[in-house]
């Protein structure tokens, strides 16, 4: 069963200029025990479909569609039963610490409030909870740590302390944009295991936004790729690698380092990701994709089941093209 359901999410800040679609029609659904990764390059939507979520957007936007978590519609929710859900039921990673971190107030007294907002705990075994999740997440002498403020850590440091923020209450959904951005190989694997742990132990369901198709491959069950606010390809973790079947995914993929002879140069996708304040009327990757069509310009492909599973790809390619061209990608990238 779905703890999460997206459908039809379209989310639209108001700008002096006009109003910017960051999130067009996406639906999505993540099962309790599942992970599922969003990718896709800086602005395409992936952290404004994230805070939408949340319910977390500034008054500057508005939110249409349904988001559900288990049978609750969130879309309307008065802010007071938002917040009441947020840290208890869900909860999300920011990509930047000091966005959730208090800088005036010690870590101590944020992850203590953290626990005591949502669990009927003394403030002794609130801070007994808090100094474990900071070791959890590997903070050498976490109990001194409690006294520190955000100010006087490193980057790294904060985002730790705010992984374990996020976790204290072991939520049914977390939604992690970057978890591992600024951190050392070694912490970033103690990370991705805390979340395999989450996701053992209440079942929970892990939305991962990342650049980082390794840490897709080594975490989660499907990808959905989101290309200018909508998503543009969703499969299982195994049949994108496989066999991925959108020329957006095709040049994400292309551009992995270390696939490439060193005398190579990395592949990059020309051009850049259109305007969401006046975006083409077509497929939006239709001025960089080398498989343009004149249909591609005019009308926008729906996503379409392939046939295979839950996989779904808004492309107007025919099938055997893209199976071609997909096959031929995997077939380097194993080279």
């Amino acid at each position: 069963m779905a703890l999460l359901t997206v459908e039809n999410l379209r989310t639209t800040f108001r700008t002096d200029d006009g109003p910017v679609g960051a999130v067009d029609g996406v639906s999505l659904s993540v099962d309790a025990g599942q992970v599922l990764g969003i990718v896709g390059e800086s602005g395409c939507g992936k952290s404004a479909m994230s805070l939408s979520i949340m319910g977390l957007l500034p008054k500057s936007a508005m939110v249409e569609g349904s988001i559900r978590l288990g049978d609750r519609e969130l879309v309307g929710l008065p802010g007071g039963e938002l917040r009441r859900l947020r840290g208890a039921e869900m909860a999300m990673i920011f990509q930047d610490p000091m966005t959730s971190l208090n800088p005036v107030m010690t870590i101590g007294w944020q992850l203590v409030e953290a626990v005591r907002l949502h669990q009927k705990v003394s403030k002794a075994e609130a801070r007994r909870l808090a100094i474990e999740g900071l070791a959890a997440v590997g903070i050498p002498s976490p109990e001194d740590r409690l006294r520190s403020y955000p100010l006087e850590l490193s980057g790294g440091m904060r985002q730790r302390v705010m992984i374990a923020m996020a976790l204290l209450n072991r939520p049914r959904l977390l939604i992690a944009d970057e978890p591992t951005t600024a951190l050392d190989v070694t912490t970033q694997a103690q990370i991705l295991e805390l979340m395999r742990e989450l996701r053992r132990e209440v079942d929970a369901a892990i939305v991962l936004i990342t650049h980082d198709l390794g840490v897709v491959a080594e975490l989660c069950d499907e990808v959905a790729v989101m290309y200018a606010g909508r998503v543009v390809e969703r499969a299982t973790v195994d049949e994108l690698f496989a066999r991925p079947q959108h020329p957006y995914t095709w040049g994400l993929l292309a551009s992995l380092p270390g696939r490439n002879l060193a005398s190579e140069r990395l592949h990059q996708i020309p051009g850049s990701p259109p305007s969401l304040l006046r975006p083409p009327a077509g497929c939006r990757f239709a001025a960089r994709c080398p498989f343009v069509m004149d249909v591609c310009r005019d009308d926008p492909p729906p996503l379409t089941p392939t046939g295979r599973g839950t996989a779904a790809v808004a492309c107007h390619l025919a099938q055997d093209v893209r199976d071609r061209e997909g096959a031929r990608l995997s077939g380097e990238e194993r080279a």
